[in-house]
């Protein structure tokens, strides 16, 4: 039975945070003085996290990613994902991660199938890697990069979040690492969240500034949207270059007609949409005279609640909904 929203999006991805925790304090997702954390009985527990996932299998809901936070950094997080791995149905199971645990873990998430990996890089200079992140070491980055290369994953995205002043002295470098690595590098635009406006401040850049820039020195070839983890990302080829090149245009082209996903933060609350409509509350269902009846009601008040399209507004805590 397949889900759609109010507007007729078959919904059939849901992207999963599993902690609020991380071992980095990127400038846009986290104050410099850290968060208060929630007590860990206050987030899903992996069994939980099971169920949600099965309930939302029944929806025809077959691709999920693991997001947090850090996802690696939860305990027990290898685990969960060979409990994961077991649950029949899952077409597709991806991870978004800051990589810096990923030399350690790429073996592991390659034996137990882990689909796709997408590794959160904002700079390829190690000083300035090391101020965004508040302290990040940009070998342990690369480290894991090589390593899931030689591994062989596939369709691995490397994003990159543009931001004027910062890094956009880095685009054409970011672009030429497709050169010789089967990987995707991923421009996706800076959102000012708590602000009236996603582009009210001066670090917004739009993807097409940044094609602009990239095509300077280089040829860029339009590519054919792929089938597989391509999302709403337009995709291009340096000429004679063996990775690709993606833009998330979210700011200054949404692209909510076509978007087909929900969001389960690690507290348990399905979110309709990253930045507008409303949330439902699982954990609370799952913990209070649970049935399986109502938690795919649930699912289907989530789905309804999708708006047609974001508010244009970012207030949203990041790091609670695994961007």
């Amino acid at each position: 039975m397949a889900i759609t929203d109010s507007y007729f999006r078959q919904i059939n991805r849901l992207r999963i945070s599993v902690t609020e925790l991380c071992n980095l304090r990127c400038t846009y997702c986290r104050p410099e003085a850290g968060i208060a954390l929630m007590e860990h009985k206050d987030i899903l527990t992996y069994e939980e996290i099971i169920a949600i996932i099965q309930s939302a299998l029944k929806f025809g809901i077959t691709s999920f990613r693991l997001t947090g936070g850090e996802p690696l950094v939860r305990r027990g997080i290898e685990s969960f994902i060979r409990m994961l791995a077991k649950v029949e149905g899952i077409e597709d199971l991806a991870m978004t991660t800051n990589g810096i645990y990923l030399k350690d873990y790429a073996k592991i998430l390659r034996e137990i199938e882990v689909f796709r990996l997408n590794i959160s890089l904002d700079s390829i200079q190690e000083t300035k890697y090391k101020q965004i992140t508040r302290g990040g070491n940009l070998s342990d980055v690369l480290d894991g990069i090589e390593e899931v290369l030689q591994l062989r994953f596939k369709n691995t995205k490397i994003n990159v979040v543009a931001m004027k002043g910062i890094n956009d002295d880095e685009f054409e470098d970011f672009a030429r690492l497709t050169l010789e690595r089967d990987i995707e590098v991923r421009f996706i635009e800076y959102m000012a969240m708590n602000k009236s406006s996603l582009a009210s401040e001066n670090k917004f850049i739009s993807s097409s500034e940044i094609i602009s820039t990239i095509e300077k020195n280089n040829e860029l070839i339009p590519l054919p949207k792929p089938a597989l983890g391509s999302g709403a990302a337009r995709v291009y080829k340096i000429k004679g270059a063996l990775g690709t090149i993606g833009f998330v245009s979210a700011v200054s082209q949404p692209f909510c007609d076509s978007c087909n996903r929900l969001r389960l933060t690690s507290e348990g609350k399905l979110r309709s949409c990253l930045l507008s409509g409303g949330e439902v509350d699982l954990k609370s269902i799952l913990r209070n005279n649970f049935s399986e009846e109502s938690l795919q009601d649930a699912f289907i008040r989530a789905a309804h609640l999708k708006p047609r399209k974001h508010s244009g507004r970012g207030h949203v805590v990041m790091h609670k909904v695994g961007g």
